[in-house]
């Protein structure tokens, strides 16, 4: 049967016809530092890197300007580029070869873009204008983080699936919360809070969610679906209202009925996922690796075991591993070899990953 899933092409021999690449990457000729940059629906990582060494980093709140809007994401992100040179040489032009960012913001090829655009209008403010830039979605860093077939399932503020199987390459989900991210943070939180307002109402049943979403919300001077109403609306924050899922696993590992149903239609969303993209790269029967990131499987287990119990029987797992927030920079320099000296490779691996890419056209980027 033939793959639904992407292709990486097979590498080439030499004298043969290479494939003609959609990305062109930096020339690799010498030494260089590279800003590297990871983002979620909450939080933003940055790091200057040095051949393999980080030299300094930097976090912040997040960064997607569908959850903060453009004028906060350029903010933050400035702020972020400004840390990482604190104390460093001040000539960043010749400093800088390039920057690599995988960002949830990065949901579709004409969002990666707008991205990019945003980002490299940043880079120019700071004091980096035409450094080459490549953005693809954050999905791509666990993805690139280990050996293998492999499955990856993000579960944090939204949700993220992917596989790769040899050449194939298969991505899912990951297009905002009105028309995927189901099981994610959002989700949840949204779920149990209607089973609240529900409740309240005398439409579901009773549920200890109302005493958690009363502490949520912080709120004595309100009577709740006041607070809540001000809380979900007010700040207009996706991330702030994905925090409440927090709340869901407690109550749910204390007996909560309501909870628990919610979490489990979330683990059930989240083997859908990781099944699909499994399917599409053929590993449905061989063994692979699942690699679970987002704070809400890899900080507490509720969702977690939920997930696993679901999976079994549908596909075969010799292991399930966090991905550390350690790998990240190894694997965003990865992606970096790939952009400059596999184009090849990386054509097809964006075919699957969104993906926006710059290079200056003023001078060579070179890159150790």
């Amino acid at each position: 049967m033939r793959c639904a899933g992407r292709h990486l092409p097979r590498r080439v021999r030499v004298g043969a016809e290479r494939p003609r690449p959609s990305h062109t990457g930096p020339t690799v000729t010498g030494p260089g530092s590279w800003i590297l940059l990871e983002g979620g629906g909450s939080r933003t990582w940055a790091a200057l890197a040095t051949g393999t060494s980080v030299r300094s980093e930097a976090s912040g709140p997040s960064t997607n300007p569908r959850s903060v809007g453009d004028r906060q994401a350029v903010s933050t992100l400035a702020a972020l580029l400004t840390t990482l040179f604190t104390g460093l040489p001040a000539d960043r032009q010749s400093t800088v070869r390039g920057v690599i960012a995988a960002h949830g913001a990065a949901s579709t090829t004409l969002t990666a873009t707008r991205f990019g655009a945003l980002l490299r209008d940043t880079l120019t403010a700071t004091g980096l204008p035409g450094v080459p830039t490549l953005v693809t979605n954050d999905i791509a860093v666990p993805l690139l983080s280990a050996d293998g077939p492999l499955c990856v399932v993000i579960a944090g503020t939204g949700t993220g699936f992917a596989a790769r199987h040899g050449p194939r390459v298969a991505r899912a989900s990951g297009l905002e919360w009105l028309l995927s991210d189901e099981g994610g943070g959002h989700h949840i939180a949204v779920a149990a809070l209607r089973a609240v307002i529900r409740a309240m109402d005398g439409r579901g049943p009773h549920t200890t969610l109302i005493d958690a979403a009363s502490r949520w919300t912080g709120r004595d001077d309100l009577p709740l679906p006041d607070a809540l109403f001000d809380a979900v609306y007010a700040a207009h924050s996706k991330a702030h209202v994905a925090t409440f899922a927090e709340h869901v696993l407690e109550a749910a590992s204390s007996g909560d009925h309501v909870a628990t149903a919610v979490l489990d239609d979330a683990a059930r969303e989240l083997a859908a996922g990781a099944e699909a993209v499994s399917r599409r790269c053929g590993l449905t029967s061989q063994p692979i690796t699942l690699i679970v990131a987002g704070s809400l499987l890899t900080r507490a287990h509720g969702l977690r075991s939920r997930l696993a119990a679901h999976l079994t029987g549908r596909l075969h797992l010799q292991a399930i591993i966090d991905h550390a927030a350690t790998d990240r920079a190894a694997a965003l320099l990865h992606l970096r070899g790939i952009w400059a000296s596999e184009p090849g490779t990386l054509t097809a691996f964006t075919t699957a990953l969104p993906t926006w890419a710059s290079t200056s056209t003023a001078r060579t980027v070179t890159m150790r």
